[in-house]
Formats: structure tokens, sequence, C-alpha cells
């Protein structure tokens, strides 16, 4: 037995998927934060707080962490993002008038509360490279899609303007992605945090005014 199989306990099944989400969890944010380039075994292993000896045994190579981190994190989205968004889903038989309202509202509390994604996101499409290209192929064209069809159905109920509909997708995901990104500068120019309820109701009512034409709810 190599000496490094040797240090490592034995352990069930449950053990293993347990330890192995630990590790992804902080490989998630390690990538997010540092970048594929600035990411090694040892920094993920140290943000686990587990031995970079289980780091390897779980994992064949950087690059294989990586994508087994990228795989959790949007796993860790599509199971949290319908709680979210369980008051908010359009439907043909209801009255929408405030579901986009609501819908916004929600994704934008998501990823305040779930920042990783959209960071990794945006490190790799700072450098395209077949990184990129991976997660286009494996979730981004989904993501796109399945973006468009409500920005289209909110346009079939005439809750936004029947303009192009990637257009509109990409505007709305602007405006609310540009505000966690920047967050830590606008809470230290205005002296705010922009990740509260008030200031969140405030940034989207503005948004609505701006899409539906809608008076202003309050004195801005």
């Amino acid at each position: 037995m190599k000496a490094a199989d040797q240090k490592l306990p034995i352990t069930t099944n449950e053990d293993d998927f347990s330890r192995r989400s630990k590790i992804l969890a902080a490989a998630a944010d390690v990538f997010a934060q540092q970048g594929f380039d600035g990411t090694s075994f040892g920094a993920v292993a140290k943000a686990a707080d587990v031995k970079k000896s289980l780091v390897q045994y779980h994992f064949k190579n950087k690059d294989n962490l990586w994508q087994e981190s990228i795989h959790w994190v949007w796993k860790q989205r599509d199971q949290a993002l319908p709680k979210y968004l369980q008051k908010s889903h359009l439907n043909e038989d209801n009255d929408n008038s405030q579901m986009v309202r609501e819908l916004c509202k929600q994704i934008l509390q998501f990823t305040f509360d779930h920042p990783q994604w959209i960071k990794l996101m945006f490190q790799e499409a700072s450098t395209p490279g077949p990184r990129l290209d991976w997660m286009v192929a494996t979730f981004f064209k989904k993501d796109f899609s399945d973006g468009k069809a409500v920005i289209e159905l909110a346009q079939q109920q005439n809750l936004l303007p029947k303009v192009n509909a990637m257009d509109l997708l990409h505007i709305l995901s602007g405006a609310l992605i540009y505000l966690v990104n920047v967050a830590p500068i606008s809470e230290r120019v205005l002296g705010e945090n922009p990740n509260n309820e008030q200031y969140i109701d405030r940034h989207i009512n503005t948004l609505m005014c701006l899409l539906q034409g809608a008076p202003r709810s309050e004195q801005q």
C-alpha cells in the first residue's frame, strides 16, 4: 500500500460523498475568487479544511476538479433557484401583472446569496478558451434557451416590451448581475449595502419603470 493511501481513513460511501461535496464547495469558492490559474489543490484543501491528499484522492487533476466544481455549482443553482421562484412562476392562466417584478427580485436575491456561479462565468468569459467552450456546451446554451422562453412568455402576456427577446434577456440579466458584482463598490461609495430588501426593492422598481412604463412607486 502506498504511503499516501495509508493516510486516508476507511470511509463509507456516505462519508465519501459528504467530503467530496465539501471539497467541491470549497473549490467553487476558490476558483471563483482566484480563477483557474490561481487555484491549486493545496488552496482548495486549506479552504475545505482537509488534507491535500484527500483532494487528490477524489480528483485526478485540476481540470477534473474544476469541471466537477462547475457541475456542483450549477446543480446547486438548479436545485435552489426554484425555492426562490416558487411564488413567481409565470402561468398563462393566472394574473401575472407582478410576476416579472417578483421574478427579477428573487433572481437578484438568489445571486446575492450564491454569487459563485456568476463569478465563475465571468472568470472564463474574460479569457475565452476550451474551458469556456465546455461551459457553453454543457450549461450556457440551455440557460440562454430557458431564459429566452421566459422572456417570450412574458411578452406574449404584454408584461414586457415586444423587442428582441435575447436582447431583452441580456438587458435584464445585466441590470441584475451588475448590482451584485459592484456591491462592494456601491457600499463604499454610497454607504448603503445593496444586499438588503429595501435597496433591492428600489432597484427592481426602477427597472420595472424602465421596462413597463409604470409610475414610480417612491421618490428616488
